[in-house]
């Protein structure tokens, strides 16, 4: 995750005090964290401040309590079904900072969806070292439905759904590093909510070993445990993923990684096998840059009719950071201006699915929201 600032709301000093401090996971493996601060360079513009409102709830999932932070846009009117878009925030952020630093409700202000940030609960807040204020991903019970962080995220998405007019077709994950790591969990525990997920500078399902190292589980193993937790609930979840060559805490091969293990589980929810027939290859290849920043890869994977299922984006040198973002200094070293929005980069990938569309042939929606 990014750093955390201090209780004064203001950012601690950007050190490398995670480097080489031991990360223990609930079955006593130790990993270590190789997390060096995103330093944010030529300073971006990137629009006015957000419009709507943001009121805070508390999910009371079986005694324990998650709050969250819910966005809504100016642009809001009951009686039309608005999209939502679920942000989880990493280790040692969160939901305020998450929302501060993405710019996903200025965003929101202008294309029309509702904003989740949920929060962990107390037992995360008060975690030692690099796993403070983490959803639990090393906790086994989260990558099944009914159990710990997904499935209080999920029974938040719900109790939001019947506070606000929510298309429940278009409700979207997405997560960076240790959010993202839930978001993983939560396409395999979820797939009957989530019309598509994003993992941002993080890895796939049960895939947190990935972590500091870019090796962690096979895709294959990875996608046989989501398909199992799908169980009667299995779909097609379209996915995106944002990386960075220059990440050390999780390498670009990690978001390589989930991507295909997101492609193979689609394949064997459709025939069986992880390797057909949604191809493991990129359909286009293209290189573009950010003006005055830096430059990225993005690869775009098609079903067999052509149609939008998969993508994925690596970020040439950009730190363990939010990709774009705030260029408010009290975040700098959380986010990475210089790259291509996180935030725009999900809702151009989002947009294209509804729940219930992603069936075969064809991934995509009969048509884009607005």
């Amino acid at each position: 995750g990014h750093a955390s600032p201090s209780p004064q709301g203001k950012p601690a000093r950007r050190t490398n005090s995670l480097d080489g401090r031991r990360f223990t996971t609930s079955v006593g493996v130790a990993l270590r964290v190789a997390l060096t601060p995103g330093i944010a360079g030529a300073v971006v513009t990137h629009g006015a401040k957000p419009r709507g409102t943001t009121t805070l709830g508390v999910t009371n999932f079986k005694g324990d309590l998650y709050p969250y932070r819910l966005y809504t846009p100016s642009s809001y009117r009951p009686g039309h079904p608005a999209p939502l878009v679920v942000v989880a925030h990493g280790c040692q952020t969160t939901a305020a900072q998450e929302e501060a630093l993405t710019n996903f409700d200025q965003l929101a202000d202008r294309e029309g969806f509702v904003v989740l940030y949920p929060e962990d609960d107390a037992l995360s807040q008060h975690l030692p070292g690099p796993i403070r204020q983490c959803f639990k991903f090393f906790y086994p019970p989260m990558y099944f439905r009914g159990f710990a962080d997904t499935a209080a995220v999920a029974q938040m998405a719900h109790e939001v759904m019947r506070k606000r007019d929510i298309d429940s077709q278009r409700v979207y994950l997405v997560g960076v590093s240790g959010g993202g790591l839930l978001t993983s969990a939560s396409a395999g525990a979820y797939p009957d909510l989530y019309a598509a997920v994003g993992i941002v500078e993080s890895a796939g399902d049960a895939d947190g070993f990935c972590l500091g190292t870019g090796t962690g589980l096979p895709a294959s193993v990875s996608a046989q445990l989501a398909y199992t937790a799908m169980g009667s609930h299995a779909r097609v979840v379209p996915i995106f993923v944002i990386g960075s060559n220059g990440d050390l805490a999780f390498p670009a091969a990690c978001e390589e990684k989930a991507l295909r293990q997101g492609l193979r589980t689609d394949n064997l929810v459709i025939s069986g096998s992880q390797t057909g027939p949604i191809s493991l290859t990129p359909t286009a290849v293209r290189h573009d840059k950010v003006p005055g920043g830096r430059t990225y890869t993005v690869s775009t994977f098609r079903d067999p009719s052509g149609c939008l299922i998969g993508q994925q984006t690596i970020i040439d040198g950009m730190p363990h950071a939010w990709p774009g973002g705030t260029t408010d200094p009290t975040y700098k070293g959380y986010t990475d201006p210089t790259a291509p929005s996180g935030a725009q980069t999900a809702w151009d990938f989002f947009r294209h699915f509804t729940l219930s569309s992603t069936a075969m042939p064809c991934a995509a929606a009969p048509r884009y929201w607005r």
